[in-house]
């Protein structure tokens, strides 16, 4: 029996639920965008999305400040964004893009050159966010 996208599967009259799991564990490729016909793009906008629906849900389940023991948990958060920060200070600016820039020019626009430009620019963002 061949599937769609030309993996062999097992013949369902030979073989149980088990073998079954087995073989998608074990015997198929990972998965990724261009099997489902999509642009390899299209994992990076569904693991954002997902990530950001976990953190929803995580903020949601850790509740606020209120109740009888939130001077504990209080604390805590206290206790990380100061540690956060510490760890932060020797980056006043961590990555100079404009320096970047002029050493991307040379090397040549490559697109891994242009996705660490880009890394770099999200890093910027991110502590800055964090400060």
């Amino acid at each position: 029996m061949t599937c769609d996208v030309g993996f062999r599967a097992p013949d369902p009259a030979k073989c149980g639920r088990d073998q079954y799991i087995e073989h998608v564990e074990t015997k198929l490729p990972i998965e990724n965008p261009k099997m489902f016909g999509l642009h390899p793009n299209a994992e990076i906008n569904y693991l954002t999305s997902t990530g950001e629906k976990l953190f929803s849900t995580i903020m949601t389940c850790a509740g606020g400040s209120g109740g009888g023991g939130a001077g504990n948990k209080d604390d805590e958060v206290k206790e990380k964004i100061e540690f956060f920060l510490e760890n932060c200070k020797h980056f006043e600016e961590p990555y100079r893009l404009l320096d970047l820039e002029e050493t991307a020019i040379k090397l040549g626009q490559t697109p891994q050159v242009v996705v660490c430009l880009q890394e770099c620019e999200r890093m910027n963002l991110l502590l800055f966010t964090i400060k």
